[in-house]
């Protein structure tokens, strides 16, 4: 038999204690001050904020490169460009899009020489080093002709775009082919992840109920562990690793969709930039907790020293996960002045929905199953004793959601306006009104359905043990004497008998109808508590909507500031002429730009006439003499205008050494060594 204290004491300490309520208080005034008084620093998948030339623009001359700057660092393998011209569709760039070594925000790219007059279409493709999301899309610019007008061209619209499958769904707020597969694999990587957090924090830091005479508490501790252990834990954990991995092939899908599982590619994603890192460490530490999980499978029985490391370990990997998670998402993008207060706040952000969502999906998943089979009491019992120990876990997560929230929704939107006309404004929408149906269901079962299964549960359990004190009395007095003698006569009894008849008969039905109504509002209870999660996994669908609609934003943060005058002032092409060594060949050298970076090597041969020799093969090589970074060949090819051209790269500004090789149809080799001096 339970006694009332066994759930009511701790109800009402719970639900007369205001604490909580203060702090929740404190809470929603603070979450509003800091949506509108932290300043909007938007950063969102790495996004075009400013190029050379800019969009639109109308030039008088031909340019040498096409120049970008983005919203967040680029992973240089698989950050790319090129330039169509919009009049024949062919490419019109020498396809040596690069991202420079000094500025990990900035594409660059060399155009052929001496463009014609007409509009041109320049195309980009990002992968974002910091969040690893990819991201497309293209401007234009035009070249006018000598009377200043730009000849039509028919439009951008059938331009083709070589550059992959293109992130044209989470960039325009679709969920086209990729995007929904990036979408499914970053959603169940966060319900994984979430579930299995929050059944550890809840193993950790839910007390068990003290234990009574009939250890039933213990053995229902017992079969709640026993459950996640062997039917959840693996499972979600094999789940979340695959998802893990699914978010890799989705990048790929983007990227090159032939290629999207093809093992160069896989490990391209996860060997560049900082997602790639921390993903690498999601997945380390995913597998870690699958080891773990496997050998408390096959272990039945353990030493409570062995458990009790086990529940340590599991909540460091935890821990470790949420902070894999939060370095490889959004908030590892943001600008360098908030980085360390948007990491920490995103943190606690996945931790506060691992403590109430995950926490609700526990309940839901192992432990409100343990109670089937068990009497009304027992259950009734446990719901009573155990909930309210989880109640301070999933108010604290209601604390931290409403002060993190907001402030995340400050780092990645930059107005008012952008919650309705973006896709990822609506999905975070429809997300804050899930959130809030979900706290008013907490609310309710919290403060009515709770209170008032504590409140009859206490009346139920004092009016069974008065009737069992009453029955007890009636048959103490209705026992015969040892000698046959009654011990009461009939006619002075009879009343007697009456009145104890009623005295029994009124508490029957009073229990009866307690234990009606105590089992109407347990039901009650867990119907609610089964259907609850499910707001939960709404909320988080539309997280992972907001990770693949990120792109839909425009960044707030005002473009960078024009580069130092040395890399933006106009260079003079390094030019020479001189002879080979044995005086067979003039050679006139020319390197455009000769600027760090690459560079366009052209080389005439002129025979002893002075007349130019297109018979012979040329190539260069480029020496760092300020440094030692080896010797790179360029391999030069006709022309048809009597001269030789290739595309080279020089690694760094300062002093080189170019060698300049003549080969002869004769296989003989004439060469002359040239010094020059490269700017920035």
């Amino acid at each position: 038999m339970y006694k009332k204290k066994t759930g009511y004491v701790l109800m009402r300490y719970v639900f007369t204690n205001k604490v909580w309520q203060r702090l929740l208080g404190l809470a929603l005034p603070l979450a509003c001050c800091l949506v509108l008084l932290l300043p909007a620093t938007s950063e969102a998948h790495a996004i075009l904020l400013q190029s050379d030339p800019a969009n639109s623009a109308i030039l008088k001359s031909p340019p040498s490169q096409v120049r970008m700057w983005f919203s967040e660092d680029l992973n240089p393998t698989f950050s790319t460009a090129q330039v169509i011209s919009g009049a024949d569709r062919q490419r019109v760039d020498t396809q040596d899009a690069h991202v420079p070594s000094n500025n990990s925000r900035e594409m660059d790219l060399s155009l052929s020489a001496n463009l014609a007059p007409g509009t041109y279409i320049v195309i980009w493709r990002t992968q974002s080093a910091d969040d690893g999301h990819v991201l497309s899309g293209s401007f234009l610019f035009s070249v006018a002709a000598a009377d200043g007008t730009v000849p039509q061209s028919s439009g951008a619209a059938s331009i083709p775009n070589t550059l992959g499958a293109g992130n044209t769904g989470g960039a325009n707020g679709q969920l086209d082919g990729p995007t929904f597969f990036s979408f499914i694999m970053v959603t169940l990587v966060e319900l994984g992840t979430i579930f299995w957090i929050g059944a550890q924090l809840w193993r950790m830091f839910v007390p068990p109920v003290e234990q009574d005479e009939s250890n039933i508490f213990k053995e229902l501790r017992q079969q709640e562990e026993r459950r996640f252990e062997r039917s959840f834990a693996i499972p979600v954990l094999v789940i979340t690793f695959l998802a893990n991995l699914g978010v890799l092939i989705g990048q790929g899908l983007v990227i090159a969709s032939g290629q999207a599982l093809s093992l160069s590619m896989l490990l391209g994603l996860a060997s560049n930039g900082r997602f790639g890192t921390y993903w690498t460490v999601r997945e380390i530490i995913i597998v870690l907790a699958l080891l773990v999980a496997i050998y408390t499978f096959l272990t039945k029985r353990r030493s409570a020293i062995i458990n009790s490391a086990i529940a340590w370990i599991n909540l460091l990997l935890a821990l470790g996960l949420l902070i894999a998670m939060t370095l490889s998402g959004h908030a590892a993008a943001t600008s360098n002045n908030i980085l360390v207060f948007a990491v920490l706040v995103d943190w606690l952000h996945l931790l506060a929905a691992s403590l109430w969502v995950g926490g609700m999906m526990y309940i839901a998943t192992t432990y409100l199953p343990t109670l089937r089979g068990r009497s009304l009491q027992e259950r009734t019992a446990s719901l009573l004793s155990v909930l309210p120990r989880y109640s301070p876990l999933a108010i604290t997560g209601v604390i931290i959601m409403a002060v993190s929230g907001p402030f995340n929704a400050t780092i990645h939107m930059s107005s008012w306006e952008q919650l309705f006309s973006t896709a990822y404004g609506r999905a975070l929408v429809v997300k804050v009104l899930l959130v809030g149906a979900l706290l008013i269901t907490s609310t309710i079962h919290l403060r009515i359905f709770r209170p008032r299964l504590a409140k009859d549960y206490a009346k139920y359990a004092a009016s069974v043990e008065a009737s069992t004190e009453v029955a007890s009395t009636e048959a103490t007095s209705t026992e015969m004497t040892e000698g046959g003698e009654t011990t009461a006569k009939i006619d002075e009894d009879t009343t007697v008998d009456v009145e104890k008849e009623e005295k029994v008969s009124a508490p029957a039905e009073q229990v009866e109808q307690l234990e009606r109504e105590v089992s109407r509002q347990a039901t009650r209870l867990t119907k609610t508590l089964r259907w609850e999660p499910l707001l939960g996994i709404g909320v988080l669908l539309c997280t992972g909507l907001m990770n693949v609609f990120a792109g839909t934003l425009l960044p707030a943060t005002p473009p960078p500031a024009p580069p130092p005058a040395q890399q933006t002032q106009a260079t003079k092409p390094f030019t020479t002429t001189v002879k080979t060594t044995d005086n067979q060949f003039t050679i006139q050298l020319k390197v455009s730009p000769n600027r760090f970076g690459p560079n366009t090597f052209t080389v005439k041969v002129l025979d002893k006439n002075g007349k130019p020799d297109t018979n012979v093969g040329v190539s260069i090589y480029t020496t760092m003499l300020d440094m030692d970074m080896g010797t790179q060949t360029v391999n030069l090819q006709p022309d048809n205008q009597g001269g030789f051209n290739a595309n080279g790269f020089l690694d760094m500004s300062g002093d080189w050494q170019i060698r300049i090789q003549i080969r002869t149809p004769d296989f003989k080799l004439h060469e002359v060594k040239v010094k020059m001096v490269t700017p920035y």
